[in-house]
């Protein structure tokens, strides 16, 4: 096997998303009128103006032809007279919605049914009005028929960068899995140790073999002579770019959001690191000189790097560039944020709450100070739940008391927050979820 060469997956990367922070970076401000991602096309002016519908959740990832599986429209403010004037539209052959019935003011819940022509395809299924789609579920499901592909995934790479872990989304049984077959695009690279988990998932190793160059390359799935599916780049063998051997694929912050003075340490994940590449290498901030850095080794798959953010560095977010004696080997943007004081991230239930008890609940985020925690508001579209006792715990959580009556639906609900009457957003969610009472 040939060392200094590794596997780059081509896999997205889930940064910190610019148009979601910008809206929370600076006085928590509420929701901009820019379009989020996956939305572009709908006619969201027909959303009555005190409905927000947030996300699609499903039961079932993926389903064969002949299913039928529950699904939830998550948001708030919805009310009967929302709840008569929608339909949720699957956008497929053979694919219906049925039972679709208000649960809570957060939650609309309903069962999707699964015909046996559906083709094999993911779907984002639209909630509509007026015959018109206003909403587009952000993640999909998939549906995929009896000896057929969905897709080819590349699910992990070793720290050595020499072979990875792969994922088949199909359709098998023990009937028709003997004839089904993978093979790479290229005989040096190898395919071995495929094990089925019936019937949605076939797992496998791809592996470079001596001789391999830099490149892109895929898989191809067949089922006897036929072609399913492919897959085609898969991997990508590329050159060192960090000492003799090492590559680098993707640069993280620990934490994301962190404010003036703070130490921000990067996580660089890659593949074939040498412990002797910690000495050459330094980290830049893309859009402000934040000074020196320091890099750790710590396997061959991953280096550590801190830096300390300058007392005067502005809010916004922020790109990293990492050198190797100086010369650029990896830049990213997006990697973290700097926030201003009193900035909120996410609302969550301290533990599990049921109707009819009592719980807490805790508001997370940074630099808080006692007078802010006096002038914010916790509220719920529900009669139900009820918020009170909100006060100041420290500088990153405040908390408050949340009392569930004994009638209320289990399912999720929305926790608002609001600041002198001006509602907040929060970039990591503020859906808590109350859980079914005990038989």
């Amino acid at each position: 096997m040939k060392r200094g060469y590794g596997i780059a997956g081509l896999l997205l990367i889930c940064g910190l998303c610019p148009p979601a922070m910008a809206t929370t970076l600076s006085g928590q401000e509420q929701a901009t009128f820019a379009i989020p991602p996956g939305q572009e096309g709908m006619h969201r002016e027909l959303i009555p103006k005190n409905i927000n519908i947030e996300t699609f959740s499903f039961d079932l990832d993926v389903v064969a032809p002949g299913t039928t599986f529950g699904f939830d429209v998550v948001g708030s403010g919805f009310d009967e007279s929302f709840y008569k004037i929608i339909s949720i539209d699957p956008d497929a052959l053979d694919v219906t919605v049925k039972n679709l019935r208000l649960v809570t003011t957060n939650q609309i819940h309903g069962q999707i049914e699964v015909g046996s022509e559906a083709t094999t395809q993911y779907l984002h299924p639209k909630v509509i009005i007026q015959t018109l789609p206003v909403f587009r579920a952000p993640e999909p499901f998939g549906v995929v028929r009896y000896g057929e592909v969905l897709d080819i995934l590349l699910t992990s790479i070793d720290e050595t960068g020499q072979w990875g872990r792969f994922r088949v989304i199909t359709n098998l049984d023990e009937h028709n899995f003997p004839k089904f077959r993978i093979e790479p695009t290229n005989p040096r690279l190898e395919v071995s140790n495929i094990k089925a988990q019936y019937p949605f998932y076939v797992d496998g190793v791809v592996m470079i073999s001596e001789g391999l160059k830099h490149g892109s390359y895929g898989v191809v799935a067949s089922m006897g002579k036929r072609e399913l599916f492919r897959q085609d780049p898969l991997v990508e063998v590329v050159k060192p770019t960090v000492g003799k051997t090492g590559s680098i694929e993707k640069i993280h912050a620990t934490e994301m959001a962190h404010r003036p003075g703070d130490l921000l340490t990067l996580t660089v994940t890659g593949s074939a690191f040498l412990p002797n590449v910690a000495p050459i290498l330094s980290a830049e901030v893309n859009e402000f000189a934040m000074g020196p850095s320091t890099f750790t080794y710590v396997s061959e798959g991953r280096l550590d790097a801190t830096l300390r953010i300058p007392l005067n560095a502005p809010v916004g977010i922020y790109g990293v560039t990492i050198l190797s004696h100086g010369k650029v080997v990896e830049k990213e943007p997006n990697i973290f944020a700097v926030v201003p004081a009193n900035w909120l991230a996410s609302v969550k239930l301290a533990t599990a709450v049921l109707p009819g008890k009592n719980g807490r609940i805790l508001i997370a985020g940074r630099d808080i100070s006692p007078d802010f925690a006096k002038t914010l508001q916790a509220t719920t579209d529900t009669d139900g739940l009820q918020i009170s006792n909100l006060h100041w715990q420290d500088a990153t959580t405040i908390a408050a008391d949340i009392a569930v009556d004994a009638k209320v639906d289990p399912g999720e609900y929305i926790i608002h927050i609001s600041a002198n009457g001006k509602m907040l957003k929060l970039p990591r969610g503020n859906i808590i979820k109350i859980g079914p009472s005990p038989n």
